[in-house]
């Protein structure tokens, strides 16, 4: 919101520069500033502060890593719809607490009906619990590519509908 407010977006995109270009570098600096927090989160924690998560610390970077990717993706997407902040926070409501419902962060996914259970498949939460709970168990990489192949996939296309929908507008700007 602050970009449009500012109408960042709007001259970086009338710079001689393709839009791709502006998307990927956009993306690449939020992809290695979250990478950085991942890893001073997980160091801290473990190291410094002692915690055992019970996984191995690089397996648990990969699926918060690959997780992030698909939380960038969702943000994408959203704030190349959204038009001023009333709708960001209004959307954010809409999206994040009932995805965090719906894919087992409050409670476990099999207490909740068939059919929930079902829709929790296309929520990213759901596959990245299964990836830590998995790894938890005494597994490795190669049992957890399934649900990292699955975060891969929805950060791929949300990224990439994120991209094309990230276009300046001269729409609201409040």
């Amino acid at each position: 919101m602050d970009d449009r407010r500012r109408r960042t977006m709007t001259r970086m995109f009338s710079a001689p520069v393709r839009a791709w270009e502006i998307a990927a570098g956009n993306f690449l600096g939020s992809f290695f500033v979250g990478i950085l927090q991942i890893a001073v989160i997980l160091v801290l924690s473990n190291y410094v502060l002692g915690y055992d998560y019970g996984v191995p610390i690089l397996l648990h970077f990969i699926v918060l890593g690959t997780f992030m990717l698909v939380a960038m993706g969702i943000s994408s997407a959203v704030a190349g719809l959204i038009r001023n902040s009333q709708q960001a926070s209004i959307i954010n409501s809409l999206i994040i607490t009932p995805t965090c419902m719906i894919g087992g962060c409050f409670w476990p996914i099999s207490f909740m009906p068939e059919f929930m259970q079902k829709a929790a498949n296309f929520v990213p939460q759901k596959w990245t619990i299964e990836a830590v709970e998995i790894l938890s168990s005494g597994n490795g990489l190669s049992e957890i590519t399934v649900p990292l192949l699955i975060l891969g996939l929805m950060a791929l296309i949300l990224l990439a509908f994120g991209s094309a929908v990230l276009r300046p507008s001269d729409a609201n700007v409040n």
